[in-house]
């Protein structure tokens, strides 16, 4: 009689286990931040000297209102500066890090799949540290995915977490760790970013890539990651990436007040645009230009002088690619220049003017 009572019991907890675990994918849970890319090995950081590192005192810091390099020279494009960190950084005192000329950071909410003891252990202390101090953030997550299933639950994993809190800046996708490159093609990383991207963009965040300066050279399809925001890593005294991007990871050696150690030191890029002009009626002016990022937009100015007297004819979402100035006055010739703008957290940054052009009017 004890045995088939036994035997039904182990019976009923076969099938309950059987129907909980139905709807779980089926791979192994991930045990531990074992991260190996250019920056990592075995989870600890890489803190590796940079051309110059140490030569300009003020590196990476604004002087005379234009951010500095390590050598001393200008960093051209950079409006804003910012830091990303992780448990690594330990516990941060924001207030000193705002009070050191930091705009915004990017925080590690976590890496892999969507699992508790794969959060990062100071990812609240840090939300929490940011929106006290009025500090504009963004979030990104370590990927370890070489699947569609895995991208899936990371994409859930960065949902659970960002949930109730307002970014100012994207989710970013971290892609750089070995393990992907040697367990995936470039057409898998492909589709794995795009199924992580799409279900953050479907849960109404901005989200972008991170990634080393040669993965996107090399190793991601250019074609198909230009859809997204991205952040480039590369170490040097200037980012030599030659595709768009919206954010450089300068350094891994910054040094900011209220952490302690090495920090990655970034900066937010907003680079002029060209134009064209071309006549599209009568006294009006068809302008173009090839910025087209979102959450850009363009400041149209004219003047029929070329140095002086410009007024601003509109402000345009730079994803249109175009727009006509009207009302213009015949046999007229009139200079035009634009800039680019991106407001985060009721904070407006502009780029520098384009190169003027001119149009006459018949």
């Amino acid at each position: 009689m004890k045995n088939k009572i036994s035997g039904k019991i182990v019976a009923l907890l076969l099938t309950l286990i059987i129907v909980a675990t139905s709807g779980m994918p089926l791979y192994a849970k991930e045990t531990g931040d074992k991260a190996n890319s250019f920056r990592y090995e075995n989870g600890q950081p890489i803190i590796e000297s940079i051309p110059f590192a140490d030569v300009f005192s003020s590196a990476w810091k604004k002087v005379a209102g234009k951010y500095r390099s390590s050598n001393g020279s200008v960093i051209r494009d950079a409006v804003a500066k910012g830091i990303d960190v992780s448990h690594n950084q330990g516990v941060i005192d924001w207030k000193r890090v705002k009070a050191d000329g930091v705009d915004f950071a990017i925080i590690r909410c976590g890496f892999g799949m969507n699992q508790i003891n794969q959060d990062d252990t100071q990812w609240f202390n840090n939300v929490k540290g940011c929106e006290q101090n009025n500090i504009p953030y963004g979030v990104y997550l370590y990927s370890y995915a070489d699947t569609i299933a895995k991208a899936k639950s990371e994409a859930a994993h960065v949902l659970r977490l960002v949930k109730g809190h307002r970014l100012s800046y994207p989710i970013y996708y971290d892609l750089e760790d070995n393990y992907i490159l040697n367990h995936t093609t470039a057409k898998q990383r492909q589709k794995i970013a795009e199924t992580f991207t799409s279900i953050i963009k479907k849960a109404g965040y901005s989200v972008g890539i991170f990634a080393p300066k040669s993965w996107f050279e090399k190793e991601l399809p250019i074609a198909a990651f230009n859809k997204w925001d991205k952040w480039v890593a590369h170490w040097n005294t200037k980012c030599t990436y030659q595709g768009n991007y919206q954010m450089w990871q300068a350094t891994n050696k910054g040094n900011i007040s209220g952490i302690i150690g090495p920090v990655d030191i970034n900066f937010l890029m907003l680079p002029k645009t060209n134009i064209n002009l071309k006549l599209s009626s009568k006294k009006k002016v068809q302008v173009s230009w090839n910025q087209k990022s979102k959450g850009i937009k363009i400041q149209i100015f004219y003047s029929t002088k070329k140095n002086k007297g410009y007024k601003k004819a509109a402000t345009i979402n730079s994803s249109k690619g175009k727009a006509t100035v009207k009302k213009l006055k015949s046999k007229k010739k009139y200079y035009f220049k634009v800039r680019c703008s991106k407001t985060v957290k009721g904070h407006t940054y502009y780029s520098a003017y384009s190169k003027i052009k001119s149009i006459k009017i018949k």
